[in-house]
């Protein structure tokens, strides 16, 4: 019965005290050639959930999930990302 109630407190704690982000990420998808000419490239997105961020810029990207994993993206070409506070 203890052992309940305070894993329940331990979880409270964690909520209040725990930050989380959703990280989006725009990776470059296949490219069309229009009538024109004009090259179009679509965009393919990938979410993360994210506990801490170590480092954000568009060709490098460092962070840690939270499931305490470290994830490194790391592109030749610029990347589109977006970043929501959920907690």
């Amino acid at each position: 019965m203890f052992k309940k109630l305070w894993q329940k407190i331990k979880d409270t704690l964690r909520l209040w005290f725990t930050e989380e982000w959703e990280l989006t990420v725009y990776f470059p998808g296949p490219s069309t050639i229009t009538g024109d000419g004009h090259v179009v490239t679509s965009q393919v997105p990938a979410t993360y959930r994210v506990k801490k961020i170590k480092k954000l810029t568009p060709k490098h990207i460092a962070f840690i999930d939270m499931d305490k994993h470290l994830v490194e993206i790391k592109v030749v070409e610029p990347v589109g990302y977006t970043l929501r506070k959920v907690w």
